[in-house]
C-alpha cells in the first residue's frame, strides 16, 4: 500500500529535526541529552502505536505511576539517582506491569486490573516520596517527576538508545499480531496464536521503556508521549503501517523540535517536547475530521 504524502513528509521532517537537534546540542551543550530525548521519542512512538493497537490506553497511562513508585524506591535503596537505582527501577516497574498483565490475561477486566495498579502505585509513591525527601536530595525527586535531560550521563544516553533499538525490533516483529489480538483476542486464541507470548512482549516493552525513560523525560511527560502519538495516528492513518510510521514520526518531531526550542527559548526540553506533541495531536485530530 502506498503511503500518503503527509505521512512520508512527516517522516522526513522527523529525520531533519533529529539531526538538527543532535548537532545543536553537541555544539552548545552535549550530544548526550539530545541523544537520550530522541531515543525516548523513538521508543515511545513505537510503544504508543502498540498501545493503540491493543486498545490499552488506560493501562499505558497508569504505567508511569508504577515507574514513579519504582524510581522512588530505587532512590531510597541506592541513596540517589545512580546506575543501581536505574536498574532497580526497571526491575520493579516491569514486575508490577507483569502482575497487572497476568491479571488481565487471567480474565480480569483491564480497567479493573489497571485501577489496582494505580491505587497501589499512587498510595505507596506518596509514602516513599516523603521518606525520599527527608533522606535524599530533593533534586533527585524533581528529576524523576519533571525530568531533566541535561543531567543525563553518557551511560544513560546509550542505554536509552539500546532500549529504543530493542523496542524497534520487537515492535516490527510482533506489530501485526498485536493489532490482531487487539481487534479479536478470543479469535486469536481459537486460531492457535500464542497470545501469551505477545502479551509477554507487550508488557515487557511497556514496563522497560517507561521505567528506563522516567529519568530522561520525567513522570509527567511520559503520560503525553505514551498516549498521544498512537491516539493521533490511529485517527488519521488508513493502515497499520501508516499508523506506526505516523506515531513514531510525531514523537520524534516533538522530541527534536522540543530540544531546539529549549535552546532557543531557554526552557525545559521535557516541557517543550510535551507542548509540541500536544500541538501535533490537535493538528492531526483536526485534519482527520
Amino acid at each position: 500500500m502506498v503511503l500518503e504524502r503527509p505521512v512520508v513528509a512527516g517522516f522526513f521532517v522527523a529525520l531533519i529535526l533529529a539531526v538538527l537537534s543532535l548537532a545543536s546540542y553537541s555544539i552548545i551543550i552535549s550530544i548526550y541529552p539530545a541523544l537520550a530525548v530522541l531515543a525516548a521519542g523513538l521508543a515511545f512512538g513505537l510503544l504508543s502505536a502498540l498501545v493503540a493497537a491493543r486498545r490499552l490506553f488506560f493501562l499505558a497511562g497508569a504505567t508511569p505511576h508504577a515507574a514513579l513508585l519504582a524510581a522512588l524506591l530505587a532512590v531510597l535503596v541506592a541513596g540517589g539517582v545512580s546506575t543501581h537505582a536505574y536498574m532497580l527501577t526497571i526491575l520493579v516497574t516491569t514486575a508490577l506491569v507483569y502482575i497487572t498483565g497476568y491479571m488481565i490475561f487471567s480474565g480480569i477486566e483491564p480497567d479493573i486490573a489497571t485501577s489496582v495498579l494505580v491505587s497501589l502505585s499512587a498510595s505507596t509513591s506518596v509514602i516513599l516520596a516523603y521518606y525520599a525527601k527527608t533522606s535524599s536530595s530533593g533534586a533527585d525527586i524533581a528529576t524523576i517527576v519533571f525530568g531533566d535531560p541535561l543531567l543525563v550521563r553518557p551511560w544513560d544516553a546509550w542505554m536509552a538508545v539500546a532500549i529504543s533499538l530493542a523496542t524497534c525490533i520487537l515492535v516490527v516483529l510482533s506489530y501485526k499480531e498485536q493489532v490482531y489480538i487487539g481487534i479479536e483476542r478470543d479469535l486469536a486464541k481459537i486460531t492457535g496464536m500464542p497470545v501469551w507470548l505477545y502479551d509477554l512482549v507487550f508488557f515487557t516493552l511497556i514496563g522497560v521503556v517507561v521505567s528506563a525513560m522516567v529519568q530522561v523525560v520525567g513522570f509527567v511527560l511520559e503520560h503525553v508521549l505514551i498516549l498521544l502519538p498512537g491516539a493521533a495516528a490511529s485517527m488519521y492513518a488508513r493502515s497499520a503501517r501508516e499508523a506506526i510510521l505516523l506515531s513514531v514520526s510525531s514523537a520524534i518531531i516533538a522530541a527534536g523540535l522540543g530540544l531546539v526550542l529549549s535552546l532557543v527559548l531557554g526552557i525545559s526540553p521535557a516541557g517543550a517536547t510535551g507542548l509540541v506533541m500536544l500541538s501535533i495531536y490537535v493538528a492531526l485530530v483536526a485534519r482527520s475530521r
